[in-house]
């Protein structure tokens, strides 16, 4: 199990980094939780759902950085309504965060920032929906998830494409600079990049490069509708997702968007 530092707990990030999300700033900088997605997140995990597959009747989620719980709420309602009974687990380092998750997830049973806490429990399902992203010594952690769950659902955030490579020159090489400061972002994937890491800890089962341009093209959200107000952002927006239906094999060199990965532990018998 990974010990980060003198608690059991393996924060997204460590150092001065991780006083982001317990001191509030991550929060103040992201004060919608990202809930904006969170419909257009689920309706990929519905996808990859399912192919999962669970033995028992009794099913306990583990959701891991599960920002206001929404996406995790979501889940646990899907999988009750196949008549499984669920309980969810979740694990996060800010109070805040755990608390509005407890308030948007009547399925939370646990709500711990102890990671040895968490370790202690056995899963079906663990959901890292663009967490890896966050966590500087991220291959120990899941590990831990490997070995502590059945199956893992994960969405990664593909940064590194040709066009946020266009666009870090575009803004003299900040460009990642400033996702590190208001996202709280320490690596950035590439598609095979993110590939390899869950092949690395996990057994993948099944992926999805979703059309995260036209989600942010037909969103209501106030500030999507503001990126595509700007003519050059419009435009890119528009191109991106031309190139995602037409050029489909490209498009994740290409475009921004993420990857919805399903795998399975390599730890656990299946």
């Amino acid at each position: 199990m990974v010990k980060i530092n003198e608690q059991t707990t393996p924060p997204p990030v460590s150092g001065e980094a991780s006083d982001i999300y317990r001191d509030g700033t991550y929060l103040r900088n992201n004060p919608t939780l990202h809930s904006e997605d969170s419909s257009y997140k689920f309706a990929y995990i519905c996808r990859l759902l399912e192919r999962c597959t669970f033995p028992e009747t009794s099913v306990c989620v583990l959701d891991v950085g599960g920002g206001g719980g929404i996406i995790s709420a979501l889940v646990c309602e899907k999988l009750a309504q196949q008549g499984l009974h669920v309980e969810c687990h979740a694990f996060d380092l800010s109070p805040e965060m755990l608390a509005q998750q407890r308030a948007n997830n009547r399925y939370i049973t646990l709500a711990s920032s102890d990671f040895g806490e968490i370790c202690q429990q056995r899963y079906d399902l663990a959901l890292l929906i663009d967490v890896i992203e966050h966590i500087p010594d991220n291959g120990p952690v899941a590990d831990d998830i490997d070995e502590i769950a059945r199956q893992v659902i994960y969405n990664i955030p593909i940064e590194r494409n040709l066009l946020d490579w266009l666009r870090n020159l575009y803004m003299k090489r900040r460009y990642y600079a400033q996702q590190m400061t208001s996202l709280g972002h320490v690596h950035f994937y590439s598609y095979g990049s993110a590939k390899r890491f869950v092949r690395e800890h996990h057994r993948p089962v099944a992926s999805i490069f979703p059309d995260y341009s036209g989600h942010l093209l037909e969103s209501d959200f106030p500030d999507y509708v503001v990126q595509r107000a700007n003519q050059l952002r419009g435009f890119e927006l528009r191109i991106s997702r031309l190139i995602y239906w037409c050029l489909k094999p490209l498009a994740p060199w290409l475009i921004q968007g993420s990857l919805f990965i399903l795998a399975e532990s390599r730890s656990r018998p299946r």
